[in-house]
Order: C-alpha cells, then sequence, then structure tokens
C-alpha cells in the first residue's frame, strides 16, 4: 500500500493556513522594506462590512501594517494606503484559529470586521514594525462585503464644524422660518424629507423693530443706520475702549485715569496742611512787623516835634 504522507483536515481555516487567502492571490505578502512576509497560517479568514456605496472599491481594501511584540501582534487594515481599522492579538491567550473584531476608523468609523487568526509561531520569531503596500498586502474583494444596515449616523455641518456622529433614534425639527415635509417616493424614487425656507408664513415671529412698532428700540444710532444685516459697528482706539456690561457697552478712557491713588494724595494733602499753616505763621509775623513799624514811626515824629518846640 503507497504510503499517503501527511493528511492535513480540509476543513476552510486549515485550508486557508496553506495559501494566499484572505489575502489575494496575487499579493507579494512582502512588506515595503523586503525583510518580512506574511505567513500563509498567519490570517485564515477575513470579513470586512462597508457602506452600500459604489465609490468604495473593495479591491482597495489591504493589510498597511503588522506589528510583532514580545506581548502579541497588531495588525492595521487599510484603503488605498490609509489606515480604516485595527486590532491587537495578545500572544499569551491566544488560541489557533480565533476570531477577533477589527474596529474601523476614519471613513470606515462604523465599520466592526472579523478576522481570524491561525498560528502566532512564524510572525513572533520576527519583532519589529512592517508596512504594506496595496500590491503586496491586497485582501481579496470577496472578503470585502456591503453592509446594508441603512443610515448608521448623522452629522450636522456648521460651516467648517462639524458634531459628532448622531445615532440611534434622530429627530429632524424645523426651526423658524423652516418647515420639513415627507414625500413619498414613486416607483424608482426613494422617500425623501423637504426642507422648506418660508418667508412670512407665520412660523416666526414678527421683528419688535418692524415700522410702525410701539414697542421702543435702537434704530439708528447719532442718525446712522445698521448694514442689512443689522450689524452696527463700534470701533475702538488706544485710549477709548468697550467693556460688555449688563444690557449695554462701557466706554472707558484709558488714558485720563489719575496716576495718583488716595496713598499718595494723603502724602500731597499732608503737604499742603503744612505750607498753609506755615503761610498762616508768616502773614502773622508780617501783621506784627507792620504794627511795629507804625509805632516806632509815631516815635520818631513825636521826638521831632518836642525838638522845634
Amino acid at each position: 500500500m503507497p504510503s499517503l504522507g501527511n493528511l492535513w483536515d480540509i476543513d476552510w481555516l486549515n485550508a486557508n493556513s496553506q495559501r494566499h487567502y484572505p489575502l489575494s492571490e496575487e499579493a507579494g505578502s512582502r512588506d515595503t522594506s523586503g525583510s518580512f512576509t506574511i505567513p500563509f497560517e498567519f490570517v485564515v479568514d477575513f470579513i470586512w462590512p462597508v457602506h452600500a456605496d459604489a465609490s468604495i472599491d473593495p479591491a482597495k481594501f489591504h493589510i498597511i501594517g503588522i506589528g510583532v511584540f514580545g506581548t502579541g501582534v497588531t495588525v492595521a487594515i487599510g484603503y488605498n494606503g490609509v489606515t480604516v481599522g485595527s486590532v491587537a492579538i495578545d500572544a499569551a491567550v491566544h488560541v489557533r484559529n480565533q476570531s477577533y473584531f477589527v474596529n474601523g476608523t476614519g471613513t470606515f468609523f462604523d465599520t466592526v470586521g472579523k478576522i481570524v487568526i491561525g498560528s502566532l509561531e512564524t510572525v513572533l520569531k520576527s519583532p519589529g514594525s512592517y508596512t504594506f503596500d496595496l500590491a503586496n498586502g491586497r485582501i481579496e474583494t470577496t472578503c470585502v462585503k456591503p453592509d446594508l444596515r441603512g443610515v448608521s449616523a448623522l452629522f450636522v455641518k456648521n460651516g467648517d464644524e462639524l458634531s459628532e456622529a448622531l445615532q440611534g433614534d434622530v429627530v429632524l425639527q424645523a426651526g423658524r422660518n423652516f418647515s420639513l415635509s415627507f414625500v413619498t417616493g414613486i416607483v424608482g424614487e426613494p422617500d425623501r424629507v423637504v426642507f422648506n425656507a418660508i418667508d412670512g408664513a407665520g412660523l416666526n415671529t414678527p421683528c419688535a423693530c418692524s415700522e410702525g412698532s410701539e414697542l421702543p428700540c435702537i434704530k439708528t444710532i447719532n442718525g446712522i443706520e445698521p448694514d442689512g444685516s443689522g450689524n452696527f459697528i463700534l470701533l475702538e482706539d488706544e485710549c477709548l475702549k468697550l467693556n460688555d456690561i449688563a444690557n449695554g457697552l462701557q466706554l472707558t478712557d484709558e488714558c485720563s485715569k489719575p496716576c495718583c491713588g488716595c496713598a499718595e494724595l494723603a502724602v500731597v494733602e499732608e503737604t499742603l496742611n503744612f505750607v498753609m499753616t506755615q503761610a498762616n505763621s508768616l502773614a502773622n509775623l508780617a501783621s506784627r512787623l507792620e504794627a511795629a513799624v507804625a509805632a516806632m514811626e509815631t516815635n520818631l515824629l513825636s521826638s521831632k516835634g518836642i525838638n522845634n518846640t
């Protein structure tokens, strides 16, 4: 009886450990440095659900990076050279043909894929970080499945600002001067939500500053009207500053603030009081001197009169 050699259990995962799958048959499997080749028995199955969008090319998904460390291995999934998902495998608890969830990032943030890792024995012998291009890490297109869950999230964009993803039950609510209507699509067309901008349809409270209004409001400042959007510009200069207060603005002339405080003014006051005291003393001395001079003149005149007699 002829020898049959080694026998393999040809189930799905064991069969994949002997071929490129889930990598494409045309994939080179070598990293960009040419120092590492992805072994057949490392990744044995992969499923990656994506948006049912014709702009997504399944042939552009590939393994973009593999990191081999002492504690385990990381695998990064790319789309045309950009990382869109990753997973970490702990070598201490891994068992052959164990499956792991791959969490999507970036454009594919809501994608959750699944990867099946066969054996870590070969890859753990080559520690390091390895990068793969599309040609060498391409994933078989049959592994990329359309995700038919429908709308996964809504975003609100205001100028350059984008909100966080709104998921779960989301309600669209009409604002002022807007109405929303649901239109059932005819055969071959989708259902639609129509946004209508409305002027004067009673959905907005009339402006209290409209012509003829009896409510007090500011319409002009020094006869100058605002622009078409209601904006009125107040400009500061190096001395005049504008400060917000309740229901208004405060104008402050910073160039005319006093340079002295209470302590300095107290010294000035004390000095002035001393000067005034000295001035009063001088005035008293001047009066006494004046009286003495007058008395001396009288005595002098009297003495002249006696001698003449």
